[in-house]
């Protein structure tokens, strides 16, 4: 089942941001995979598609794109209950600062 979406906008609402500038509103994670996170910063509800930024413990190989809520949930993910919105950058820096 697919948790409370609403405070994330909608697809393609942040497009012209630009990466240093895109809120992510949740963070997912694997609480049996350390260093597998989904941060997400859009989603459609019809669809149940999210745009955001995936990391399965390979930073050489993260990437934006397209993920599907219902098969990340699945596998096992959830939000994060404690992450607070904020800027990409600021993610990616504060995780950086953690290794």
């Amino acid at each position: 089942m697919i948790p409370d979406m609403s405070k994330v906008p909608k697809l393609y609402s942040q497009e012209k941001a630009g990466i240093e500038n895109t809120i992510i509103y949740q963070k997912w994670i694997h609480p049996f995979a350390p260093g597998f996170y989904w941060l997400i910063s859009e989603y459609d509800p019809i669809e149940q598609m999210a745009f955001g930024y995936a990391n399965l413990n390979d930073d050489q190989n993260a990437e934006w794109g397209y993920i599907y809520l219902p098969e990340i949930i699945e596998a096992g993910a959830c939000i994060e209950k404690s992450f607070e919105s904020q800027k990409f950058t600021s993610i990616i820096h504060s995780l950086n600062n953690q290794i």
